[in-house]
């Protein structure tokens, strides 16, 4: 679990905490797609936006680091960034934009195959952010909540911004950074959660707090803000959260909180200090209902 949680590129805590380990051979090229596109070379120079003749070789190498080293076919790169181009039009311009990556990165990085184009040798902040992200959840599931904190601190390390592309309404940008964010509210609770679980209330309530931003209709996120406001002594405040997500379900979805955030809130009002268990077993309501 530690292994995992320091195996990628040192990583800067844009809270000003110190900086994620470095691993014993990082790759010769390291993409960073959650925020701004950066491409770092191995020798620490970062590629100049301006580098970038075309917004399409941008997105192709997008697409590709998407994939995790594996092989795209042409026909779907061809289809996600030249989806008004025939057949051979799409081809002639894949090819263009494969020949600038190649200026760009060096030619080594990418390679051509039967199976399509892939990158090689190289690391990339989302593929990193889902395996941690999804070990991360494992745990949370297991309930093993002490464990997740690490990893989820980590993860959330790495998340310096949503995923955009060249061509940001295009139907594959949209899904990827839909999923994304998705995944990151997720660990964000999950943070949230055990933070708590290992007495780390106002860490708790700062991860809660920036996943009911992320979508104000979750109610996980809000009872996740909730109980760490009242573990910090801050029962006013978690008291406003229930009025606030109230509101928000009303106006927009026209429903009611779920019983699970209704009892928790029912508790606070009656200033009940919830042990973990009790904590734990409001919070996963989750797994029932919306949010």
């Amino acid at each position: 679990m530690t292994e995992l949680a320091i195996s990628h590129w040192v990583v800067s805590d844009r809270r000003g905490s110190e900086p994620a380990s470095l691993p014993p051979s990082p790759p010769r090229l390291e993409i960073r797609m959650l925020g701004p596109l950066q491409v770092r070379r191995r020798d620490g120079s970062i590629v100049d936006p301006t580098q970038w003749r075309t917004g399409k070789a941008a997105d192709l190498l997008r697409l590709l680091a998407l994939r995790n080293g594996d092989a795209v076919p042409a026909l779907t790169l061809v289809a996600a960034l030249w989806p008004r181009s025939d057949q051979r039009r799409g081809q002639v311009s894949l090819r263009t934009a494969a020949s600038e990556v190649r200026k760009v990165i060096g030619p080594e990085f990418l390679e051509r195959s039967m199976a399509g184009l892939r990158l090689r040798d190289v690391w990339v902040d989302v593929t990193t952010f889902r395996d941690m992200s999804a070990k991360a959840h494992e745990l949370a599931v297991i309930g093993d909540v002490s464990a997740v904190y690490p990893i989820a601190r980590e993860a959330d390390r790495l998340f310096c911004g949503d995923f955009t592309a060249h061509n940001d309404e295009a139907e594959w940008a949209q899904n990827e950074r839909r999923a994304l964010s998705n995944t990151y509210r997720v660990l964000l609770c999950e943070a949230s959660e055990s933070a708590l679980a290992i007495g780390l209330g106002h860490e708790a309530v700062d991860f809660a707090r920036r996943a009911a931003a992320l979508d104000p209709l979750s109610e996980r996120a809000s009872r996740m803000l909730m109980h760490a406001h009242a573990d910090v002594g801050e029962l006013s405040l978690a008291l406003r959260e229930y009025e606030r997500c109230q509101t928000v379900l009303s106006e927009r979805l026209g429903v009611k909180p779920s019983p699970q955030t209704r009892e928790l809130h029912r508790l606070l009002l009656h200033s009940v200090q919830l042990t973990p268990t009790q904590a734990l077993l409001a919070q996963r309501g989750h797994h029932t209902t919306a949010g």
